[in-house]
């Protein structure tokens, strides 16, 4: 029941956002179909969000928000320097890495969140293995890189759903 009453509140708040109306009628309209969407999906998109209203969950949703910002800034600089240049710098591949999350929704935030950040491209999602494109490999140890920024975001995810 969580599930679904938390998908009511998310898809109409999202429905408030899109539509930016007062209007009785279509707040009316909004609200049945936000309830009939998250009764026929039961609300497996959402999950139960009541979760994260536990001070220690919201606290890891408010570092994991700051964790990704962050890398996808440093991602854009990255990629903007590499674009800028003459004689541009890539040596793209695809590395394997664990992705160590019990959580299936957990898991697919992280592959998410690597394809967010500019210079990685999430390719497969198999069970606990990823698959992340790079634009460049990093330098020395390929895996050891790729499993250090895979494990960057799963560390802060895992606090919130595990």
């Amino acid at each position: 029941m969580g599930a679904v009453l938390s998908s009511v509140i998310l898809l109409f708040l999202l429905w408030l956002a899109l539509t930016m109306s007062q209007d009785p009628q279509e707040l009316i309209l909004g609200g049945v179909l936000c309830v009939l969407i998250a009764v026929a999906t039961h609300g497996v998109f959402t999950g139960n969000m009541f979760r994260l209203l536990r001070p220690r969950r919201f606290a890891a949703l408010l570092e994991y928000m700051g964790y990704l910002l962050y890398q996808m800034a440093r991602a854009n600089i990255d990629v903007a320097s590499r674009v800028l240049r003459l004689r541009p710098v890539v040596n793209p591949g695809i590395v394997k890495a664990d992705a160590r999350l019990s959580s299936s929704r957990a898991r697919a935030i992280l592959a998410n969140s690597i394809t967010l950040t500019p210079g990685t491209l999430s390719v497969d999602l198999r069970d606990s293995s990823l698959y992340v494109h790079w634009i460049s490999l990093p330098e020395g140890d390929v895996s050891a890189e790729t499993q250090h920024m895979v494990d960057g975001f799963a560390r802060r995810l895992e606090k919130i759903f595990e």
